[in-house]
């Protein structure tokens, strides 16, 4: 029993200094619409897998976030946790975003075709002035690695580019080198962009999980390129 104990109150510190050493890589937002994912993801009461379990999810059940924060790097390089409530986190790969029946409305509206940038629903928009005509599942900046803010406009188009960390004005964790990166079209000077995200094969679209691209599937990308051009209005807010 005093072994038990001791390991008890040894995870309980463990997850409040994880919560601790984590607060500034989080970011707030308007709430975050999915579902659990495949088997019954663990709610635990921090962003690691050695904090206690405080609830499980089954798979397909409605889940609203209402925070995404760094915690543990569980698999592959996503260190994004969901918070659902104070002192209930579950692991980002463990969630899902399917395709809405209609986008999220806009803050507002431009003239011609723009496109609209959901950061809190994680989903993009193609518009022809007030008409919405196709959209889709994203993954955006991760938490630290937010996705700026505000009317952009897109500053340049390559068709197929290489992209690696070492372009980066910080520093990453995993570095990174990927070639024949498809559809990318920049909206900052600093590197933040719509593009194909064709090495996410093991991590969901619809969680935040990039360095601040709006990350897509290769079709998805397609259309938006085929969608804007230079000088097209980027709105990105929550």
């Amino acid at each position: 029993m005093k072994t038990f104990a001791v390991r008890s109150l040894v995870a309980v510190l463990f997850a409040t200094s994880y919560m601790l050493a984590t607060a500034g890589s989080s970011h707030a937002q308007g709430v975050w619409h999915g579902v659990a994912g495949s088997g019954t993801p663990n709610i635990r009461s921090a962003p690691t897998t050695t904090a206690p379990i405080v609830g499980t999810l089954q798979s397909g059940q409605a889940v609203d976030v209402v925070n995404w924060v760094t915690g543990e790097r569980v698999t592959g390089v996503v260190d994004t946790w969901a918070e659902l409530a104070p002192g209930e986190y579950v692991y980002g790969d463990e969630l899902a975003k399917p395709k809405p029946s209609a986008p999220p409305p806009a803050p507002q509206t431009f003239a011609g075709h723009w496109i609209d940038v959901n950061l809190s629903e994680q989903i993009i928009t193609a518009y022809n002035g007030s008409q919405p005509v196709y959209w889709a599942v994203m993954s955006s900046g991760a938490p630290g690695w937010e996705t700026q803010t505000g009317v952009q406009h897109i500053e340049r188009r390559v068709a197929n580019e290489t992209m690696s960390s070492a372009t980066l004005n910080a520093t990453v964790a995993i570095p990174y080198y990927l070639p024949n990166v498809l559809w990318t079209q920049y909206f900052t000077s600093y590197g933040e962009a719509i593009h194909d995200n064709y090495w996410k094969t093991d991590s969901p679209f619809g969680v935040p999980t990039s360095h601040g691209c709006v990350g897509l599937p290769e079709p998805d990308a397609h259309y938006f390129w085929n969608w804007a051009t230079v000088g097209t209005v980027v709105n990105i807010h929550y």
